[in-house]
């Protein structure tokens, strides 16, 4: 893909190249102050033509509502069995012995 782009920059400035070569140093100038003055004419329409779209509309995009999350209730502790209760205590009692070992 590389090799491609390359093969095209290459070509593009030989043909360049080549019609420049033709031109006298007095023709050289005014054609490159005018192909720069065409540049910027461009790069300004298209600046300016944003700034003036950004308030238009029907140019604006489509806001997309995103509807909230549901967060599930936490089941209090208290609320927990007695037996769960206990189960978790020793859970946890035998992984704190295993690191204080």
């Amino acid at each position: 893909m590389k090799k491609m782009f390359v093969k095209i920059k290459e070509s593009v400035e030989e043909k360049l190249r080549k019609l420049c070569a033709g031109l006298s140093p007095e023709k050289r100038v005014p054609a490159i102050v005018m192909l720069a003055a065409l540049f910027a004419i461009g790069n300004f329409y298209m600046i300016f033509r944003a700034i003036h779209d950004i308030g238009r509309e029907d140019v604006r995009p489509e806001i997309i509502e995103i509807p909230p999350i549901e967060i599930p209730d936490v089941v209090p502790a208290d609320t927990l069995p007695d037996k769960r209760v206990q189960e978790m205590e020793e859970f946890f009692n035998r992984f704190n012995q295993k690191e204080n070992e």
